[in-house]
């Protein structure tokens, strides 16, 4: 069976990552949050950013990505700086599809999120 397309990316970043500089050269994120934007418009992309002001949420207890698979199975990947996992049990697939929701829920929409990218990229001048 062909593939129906590309597939659809939604993200979610914090607001940090926009605004952290590399070894304190401000130039150097620029291109970057420019690229960023560039994707973030594409119609199978939906990226969110949670914004500083949002204090904790649970997206900050480390990255995870969560796959549906082509038969429908879903399984995750979740990293830490000591090792990476792949999780296909459905109760834990499960618990990070909750989590989702949480850091999700804290996120700006698409449109605001865009917004805040194309700023961040201006703002790296």
């Amino acid at each position: 069976m062909p593939w129906p397309g590309p597939p659809l990316l939604v993200a979610v970043l914090d607001e940090g990552v926009l605004r952290r500089t590399i070894d304190g050269d401000r130039a150097m994120m620029r291109e970057p949050c420019e690229r960023l934007a560039e994707q973030a418009a594409l119609p199978n992309v939906s990226l969110f950013v949670v914004p500083t002001d949002v204090g904790m949420y649970p997206g900050l207890g480390g990255p995870f990505t969560v796959a549906e698979m082509p038969d429908g199975a879903r399984v995750a990947h979740v990293d830490s700086q000591a090792q990476a996992q792949l999780i296909d049990k459905v109760a834990d697939v499960a618990t990070l599809d909750r989590r989702w929701e949480r850091i999700r829920d804290g996120a700006l929409s698409r449109a605001q999120s865009l917004n805040l990218i194309r700023e961040a990229a201006a703002s790296w001048t």
